[in-house]
């Protein structure tokens, strides 16, 4: 706990100072002022981040993806067994699953952290760690999905990996793996928002219409069983979380605390943005939401962290698949923000040669 506490009193606000300078040279360009739009945006949220820095910064960029097994699809909430956690974790590594094809063609590294998975990945892998609290959690349909020192744990876990490769990379985004987590999102999601059960939960990998009556059945009454509504953020996730949820709100933690843009991705990364938030509010200014789910729940997420993202591709794959369609977005943004003219600029280059 002492890690996670003193984490979040580290995160400090943006350098407006450095935002504003940058908005003034973006005013300057040869072009109407704000017609780049979410490009100029991202550059601003740079410049807050990095401070004076951040023309210089190499835009390094590290895709980490949180496996775990969720105790939940003993209750049919999941229309895929429990070896896909591990059968498409060890394919991201293979670079066979979408997100480890995606990041090896755009040059992003990947990186794959069991932070909870039932079985072992039998083969070594060099982007492979193992940092795994225990082996998946619990039905929380029966009994709590782990304990607040188990969450407390996967969280630390994730603020100590950003430690360990904040001086390697300038941008990190999230992914997730682990079948049955849009369960446990939503049912996080219900118990910080109480929205609308409806409004909440979808079907996630597309389950049957008896199914997803199930699904909402079993988050109904389990958040009823543990007054989730009265619990405080940590409790919720402990009680009704996933051990991959509680790593990703680390690395949003760990992001912050050491100034660094970390990549939102579609519903269950933001869930896990969403308790971060709730943690320590500054946390949003580190974070981008890029893409956005077809999972319903998105849009109240959305609410939550007053956050728009700008791709919609239509996606609700996961594995961090829509976070990382942005890098190549963020490296043009500060190609242009760099290499663009100014009206005067450009007529001195032209009109008096």
């Amino acid at each position: 706990m002492k890690r996670l506490e003193e984490s979040l009193k580290e995160i400090t606000v943006l350098n407006k100072n450095s935002m504003n300078r940058c908005q003034k040279i973006w005013n300057s360009k040869m072009k109407p002022v704000g017609s780049l739009g979410v490009m100029e945006d991202i550059v601003l949220k740079l410049a807050g981040i990095f401070e004076n820095s951040f023309e210089d910064i190499k835009l390094k960029g590290c895709h980490i993806v949180a496996a775990a097994d969720n105790g939940i699809i003993e209750e049919r909430v999941s229309s895929c067994p429990v070896e896909y956690t591990r059968i498409v974790s060890e394919a991201m590594l293979n670079k066979t699953a979408a997100v480890g094809i995606m990041c090896d063609s755009l040059g992003i590294d990947l990186k794959v952290v069991d932070i909870g998975m039932k079985t072992e990945i039998k083969r070594e892998y060099s982007n492979l760690y193992n940092m795994k609290v225990m082996n998946g959690t619990e039905n929380f349909y029966k009994n709590p999905a782990m304990s607040v020192e188990q969450a407390v744990e996967a969280i630390e876990n994730g603020i100590l990996f950003i430690e360990e490769l904040e001086g390697e990379y300038d941008i990190f985004s999230t992914g997730e793996m682990g079948i049955g987590n849009t369960t446990t999102s939503s049912a996080v999601l219900y118990s910080l928002t109480k929205s609308s059960i409806s409004e909440v939960v979808g079907r996630g990998g597309g389950l049957s219409d008896d199914d997803f009556t199930t699904k909402k059945k079993i988050i109904f009454e389990s958040c009823i069983k543990y007054n989730t509504f009265q619990l405080d953020t940590l409790e919720v996730l402990a009680n009704v979380g996933g051990l991959d949820i509680a790593f990703l709100v680390g690395l949003y933690i760990g992001a912050a605390k050491n100034r660094k843009m970390i990549l939102v991705d579609g519903f269950i990364s933001s869930v896990a943005a969403l308790v971060a938030c709730r943690l320590n509010s500054l946390i949003k200014d580190y974070i981008l939401v890029t893409h956005l789910s077809e999972e319903p729940g998105m849009k109240i997420v959305l609410k939550e962290l007053e956050a728009k993202p700008f791709l919609d591709m239509n996606m609700r794959l996961g594995e961090g698949t829509g976070a990382v369609l942005v890098y190549p977005i963020i490296k043009s943004a500060m190609e242009v923000y760099k290499n663009m003219k100014t009206p005067q600029e450009v007529y001195n280059l032209f009109e008096k040669n």
